[in-house]
Parts: structure tokens; sequence; C-alpha cells
């Protein structure tokens, strides 16, 4: 494993079989040693069940790393033991597996000789031949069998793993997934997972990128270094579009394949703007870090000078959605960052629709200690003397929270994606949407009919726009909401939005915001009437503190007037609008302000 500085990722990446992490909200304590920890999710989309099993683990026993200290996002992997010394890089040398546990030869017999010379895999033939060793963990607890290829021409040497339910993790195959001397080659100190493939074909690539002196000041004492020992996570692309039953990698090192996910990690690359969506592709070199640091461990330097900055998922459906790369959510990572030490002080969930408007951001900070605990309640009176035993009923009661409120809060927290898309017509993914309606005892079974399943979706939505009227009026009288109209395929969209006197009528639930503007190529200005049916959601949005105003769908607007950009008028429109704090740095991108108004009737 890489140790940063004495904490070993092997802890943290053990064989398990893919899930979605969840988020947790709290420090918690952790074994005899009372580490704090703490998990945060990263913006991973649900596949086919085999999607990516990584998330952002901290530690306080942890070291400084990409992350910051403390802060580790762990891949699976294979090192080499440094407890006991600098490696060799001979047959004395002991290897770690990837749960951390030291790994033995398994003995030789007859019927199952150990190694043996192989030139090929099932139907692959290799162009040399290889010597296999297969490996056992010491301790015995996951079953897998562990076999380390070794090149007899060109010395090449890679990891397979047959995990015990049938799937195989290939470790280290090419030269970008190893962390090797720089200086000599043949001294790989760690094999990072490069690709898994599931007996159903389905597969996960893992890319990653070696260290440079980008942004680096290279004299003084980063002058004379070899810094491209270190390898950084830099994408995991899955959802093949066709199955393939064998590995990409046997038989090419960049396998050319239709992905429909891929998670990207960036450094700097692709900026760092909240209001600038990033592109799929990056547009710079990455950023160095304020505080460098080498890990020696291995008898060679690992210089590390990048933070990783964000996280972003993006699909990849351009007749569905438009366009080959949409980003669809992101994990915007900040720091405190000084000379002598960084740390991730928080994190920022921002989600993306198919319109370009970006929902309120979610700040995920380091928790703030507990308040102290309220006093009890006063304890009731004992019984009255004489045989009355009656009591005086407590004042205090359990209040539940009703269907409605329930269904208006999922919908904030994960419903709304799909929502919008049924009530607007659109491609949606109906096995989920059937999953949630059941999972909320809207339907008794997964596979009900049209009828019964349009009926309970006409139901939860009812619930949803029941639960939104409940909440109280507000005396705000304009809000605001950004959309990116100038896609292609929004061509009809736009010329919708762009005629003076069109009533436009949401057939989806409308997102905004009556305090920012987010950024995007328009700007509504959407002022408001007495009487509106808009809501500002508040404590029930499953987010604390998001300033969302929510209206219900077929809501009508009129267009009033239009500025476009370079009018006599934009400014002065432009200087009106209530934008955030972080929203102003970007103001260019605007090309029309909107004027519209609700009808109430």
């Amino acid at each position: 494993m890489l140790i940063l500085n004495g904490f070993s990722s092997a802890t943290l990446a053990l064989i398990t079989p893919p899930f979605l992490p969840k988020g947790g909200k709290a420090l918690s304590q952790s074994g005899p040693d009372g580490l704090a920890s703490i998990t945060l999710s990263l913006p991973i989309s649900a596949e086919r069940g085999f999607a990516p099993a990584l998330a952002l683990h901290y530690s306080s026993g942890g070291g400084n790393g990409p992350f910051g200290v403390g802060w580790s996002c762990a891949t699976m992997s294979i090192a080499r033991r440094t407890s006991h010394g600098v490696p060799q890089y001979n047959d004395s040398d002991e290897f770690l597996g990837p749960d951390g546990e030291v790994l033995v030869q398994t003995l030789s017999t007859g019927d199952a000789p150990n190694p043996v010379t192989c030139f090929a895999y099932g139907d692959v033939s290799f162009p040399q031949s290889y010597t296999v060793t297969r490996y056992q963990p010491r301790t015995e607890s996951s079953f897998y069998r562990l076999e380390y290829w070794v090149g007899n021409s060109n010395g090449d040497d890679f990891w397979l793993l047959h995990d015990s339910n049938g799937i195989l993790h290939l470790l280290g195959k090419t030269a970008a997934a190893r962390l090797s001397d720089p200086q000599a080659a043949s001294h790989t100190a760690q094999w990072l997972v490069e690709e898994s493939v599931t007996p159903a074909g389905e597969h996960i690539y893992y890319s990653y990128l070696a260290e440079n002196g980008d942004n680096v000041d290279l004299n003084g004492d980063e002058a004379g270094r070899d810094r491209s020992a270190m390898r950084y996570l830099s994408k995991v692309q899955y959802g093949n579009a066709t199955p393939a039953a064998d590995l990409y990698l046997w038989t090419s090192a960049t396998p050319a394949v239709q992905w429909l996910f891929t998670l990207v990690f960036d450094y700097g690359e692709r900026g760092v703007d909240p209001q600038v969506p990033p592109a799929f592709t990056a547009q710079n070199s990455w950023l160095a870090r304020q505080d460098p640091f080498s890990l020696y461990n291995y008898g060679f330097e690992i210089r590390l000078h990048r933070l990783c900055r964000q996280v972003l998922m993006f699909h990849h459906f351009p007749d569905e959605l438009g366009e080959a790369d949409t980003l669809v959510s992101r994990l915007l990572l900040e720091y405190d960052e000084n000379p002598i030490l960084t740390q991730l002080c928080a994190a920022r969930t921002l989600a993306y629709e198919g319109d370009g408007y970006r929902r309120a951001p979610v700040n995920n900070m380091m928790p703030p200690p507990p308040p102290p605990p309220p006093p009890p309640p006063p304890p009731p009176p004992p019984p009255m003397m004489g045989g009355n035993s009656s009591r005086p009923k407590s004042k205090w009661a359990i209040v539940e929270e009703s269907k409605q409120i329930q269904a208006l809060r999922y919908y904030s927290a994960q419903g709304y994606s799909v929502i919008n898309k049924y009530l607007r017509g659109d491609d949606y993914p109906e096995t989920q949407a059937k999953e949630t309606l059941l999972s909320r005892d809207y339907l008794s079974t997964n596979e009900p009919s049209d009828e019964e399943f349009k009926n309970a979706m006409s139901v939860y939505i009812n619930d949803i726009v029941e639960g939104l009227s409940s909440l109280p009026e507000t005396d705000h009288r304009v809000v605001y909401r950004g959309l990116k109209l100038d896609k292609p395929a929004l061509s009809d969209v736009l010329k919708e939005y762009t005629t003076i006197g069109n009533i436009i009528i949401d057939k989806a639930f409308m997102s905004t915001s009556p305090d920012k503007a987010w950024i995007n190529d328009t700007i509504l200005n959407i002022y408001l009437e007495k009487g509106h049916k808009g809501r500002i959601l508040g404590d029930v949005a499953h987010f604390k503190g998001e300033a969302e105003m929510l209206f219900p769908p077929n809501t009508k607007l009129k267009i009033e007037s239009i500025v476009n950009c370079g009018s006599q008028d934009f400014a002065s429109q432009l200087s009106k609008l209530r934008l955030s704090d972080d929203a102003t740095a970007d103001t260019n991108r605007i090309k029309r302000i909107i004027n519209m108004r609700v009808l109430n009737s």
C-alpha cells in the first residue's frame, strides 16, 4: 500500500461486493484506538449493479495525501511490505494483499504445481509467456485466488485477483497503474487496480496520472528531483454499452470502449468556479499545492504536488441528453491551504439538470461539537393517596411527519429527476420509479400493470403537491432561475422563451431561488403576485438551508420583456440581480435576461 506518513491505505481497500457508500454526517470513534472517522460519499451514479465502490474516508490518525491530511480515497492495490525495512525487489520481499494481510506463496502439489508457465488466458493468447505464481493471505478471510504474473521476455509484472463472487480484478497491467522507481522500472512497489469484470461482462476501468513538474517552481528545494513516481486516480469509467467476457487490458493498453458513465477526479485542470460547469476534457494543466511532500518508504522518492479539487460525474447518452458528455453531479472540495499542512475544510455537492439549471449547493463541513443536551423534563408527581392514582397527562407528544411532507422531502433529496422527467414526458428510468413507489408504499408489487403504475405515480405526485401547499406563504416578490438554452438540442425551447407575450406552462415542478441567481446563459426574473403557489422548502428540504422556492406542476409564466446582452438596458438589469457572492465573478456568461410573471389562475 502507499503509506501516507505512517497511515496505510490497506485498511481502507478491503475487497467487498460493489456498493454505493452513504455519507456520514458526524465524526465517530472506531475500535479500541479511539480514532475519529467519517465517510463522505462521491457523486457516483448507480449502474446495473456494478459501480465503483469508492468514497472519501477520514481518520484522525491518517497522514497527508491528495485530499489533505487525514483524508483518502483508497482503491484496491497490492504492495511490497515495508514494516521490516526497505524492499530489496527480489524474492526476499513480502507482499501485502488488498486487505492489508501478508501474502504467502501457495504450496505446490502434483495436481496443482506452483508456479506455472502460461501463454494464454482462456481464448486470449499473449505475445510472450508468463510465470504465474499463486498467493494467498497468511490469515484467510476473503477466500480469493491471487496470481502474480511476470513476463519472461520484458519483465512486466501484474496481479490477477479472482474474487469469491466471480469478479476478476487486474492490478498494474500497464506502467500507468504501477508505482515504480523512476530509475529502475523493474522495482515496482505498488500495483493499482486497473480493470474489473463480472461474469456478466460488466467492466470498470481505472485511469491514473503520473506526477510531473507542471506549475511547480523547479528552483531551490525542488531542483533536481525526479517526481514521476506518484500515481493519481484520474478517471473511473463503467457501464460498457456492449458486454465483454474478457478483460479489455488483455489486448489493449487503452480500451476503446463506449462507456456510459465516467467519474472524473480533477486536480484543477478544469477550473473550480462553482458557477461554471467544468468540461469533460481538461482545459489547463493541474494546480500545485502549497505543501508538497515526499515519501521514501519504498527506497525511492515519491513526490506529491497535487490536491484533488473536485470529483465530477458525467453521463454519456448523446441521443437522449443532446450532448456527448453531460455533467450531472459535482463534489467541490475546498481546502485550508498553507505551506505547512493542508486540511480539507468543506465539500459542496452540486447537482445539474438537463436544461443546465444547477440546484443550490449542499455544503458539508467538518461538524462542530454537539450542543449540550437539554435538561430532562421534571418527573411526574407521585400517586395521590386515597386510592386515586390518576396523574396529569404529559404535555409532551410525538408529532409524526405527514406522508405528504415525507414525499416532498424525498423529492427534494433525490426524487426530483425521475418525477420531472415523467411529468415532462421525457424518457425516465421506469425501474427506478417503480422501486421508489414500492419503497414508499405507493405500490404493493414491483411488477404493476401500466394503470396501477400511473395511478400510484399520480397519488405520489399529488402528495408532493399537498406537502408543498402545506408550507407557509412568503412575502417574496421576485425569484430567479438560470437556464442554459443555447444548446442545439434546446433550439425549440429557446424560441418559446424568446417571444414576448408567450405563456409558458411548466409541466414539471419548477425550482427557483429568492436570493441567488445561478449563472447560466439565460437568467429568468420571475415576478410573483400575492397568492402564488411557490413555497420556500426551508427545513423540509433534505439538505437544511437549501435556498429553494419550489412551484407545483403546470405553473404558468408570461414573458413580459427580454433584455439581450449588448442592449442599452442590459447593464442596468444586470446590476439589479441579487447575485450570490460566488455568482458575481462570472456574469460575462449571461446572454439574456427574461422578465416573467407567474399567473396565479
